[in-house]
């Protein structure tokens, strides 16, 4: 590929599944100029459990550093402190999240910082989007945006919704959205050049979710049955 552009990869120093995966993607379409930059993994006190376990969790058990450098990658440690001036010193041209919580303004208002979305922005906002979305019967689908500093808002790269056949499981449909999820941001480095317009997504029509209650949850698959009937396709 020539005239590469420049990407920083943002994730936590721990084996990830998603860092992982997107950097296969990104090596398996010829990237070559790209620095991770790891943040510190901080395991929760009273981590939340959910009922029904939807998103790939098993990651390749390599420390990041060495994932990266059997890619040929760079890697950095980093902190959320120290990240910004990191960044301008490394001067990426498109910031990817592979890993990240909340990122300070001044990051978002400084990079072009682009993430993936596992909802169908701006209908289904906040986490557990997936099963938010068949509680609600939303159409699920998936999001690349550039962030801003408002809650999955910001500039629309892309979006797709995603599919539902009659023979899916909950489970194979959330791995359908997470496939998708890679794909897309993988491609969105492609994809961004050839844009002219990035539609705001910002909206105060559409609240921000937080963890889907138990009380809600422990009757999910019951709402995705019902949401098969609307949406599956042939």
């Amino acid at each position: 590929m020539i005239n590469q552009p420049r990407l920083a990869i943002i994730s936590y120093n721990t084996p990830h599944r998603k860092t992982q995966d997107v950097l296969t993607g990104l090596k398996a379409k010829g990237y070559q100029n790209i620095s991770v930059f790891a943040l510190p993994f901080v395991q929760r006190e009273n981590p939340f459990n959910p009922i029904y376990q939807h998103r790939p969790s098993k990651a390749i058990q390599i420390e990041p550093k060495e994932f990266c450098k059997n890619f040929g990658y760079d890697f950095n440690l980093t902190t959320v402190e120290k990240l910004n001036n990191q960044l301008n010193d490394y001067k990426a041209d498109y910031v990817i999240i592979a890993g990240a919580g909340l990122l300070p303004d001044e990051l978002v208002e400084t990079h072009k910082i682009i993430n993936t979305h596992p909802g169908f922005l701006p209908f289904t906002r906040g986490l557990d989007s997936l099963k938010w979305a068949i509680t609600k019967g939303i159409e699920i689908g998936v999001t690349t945006h550039f962030v801003n500093t408002e809650a999955d808002a910001g500039f629309l790269i892309e979006q797709r919704h995603i599919p539902v056949y009659k023979n899916d499981t909950f489970h194979s449909l959330a791995y359908r959205q997470y496939e998708t999820e890679i794909e897309m941001l993988v491609n969105s480095i492609d994809l961004i050049p050839t844009l002219s317009d990035f539609k705001s997504l910002s909206t105060t029509e559409f609240d921000a979710t937080r963890r889907m209650p138990k009380a809600i949850e422990e009757n999910l698959m019951q709402a995705f049955e019902k949401y098969k009937k609307i949406y599956k396709r042939d």
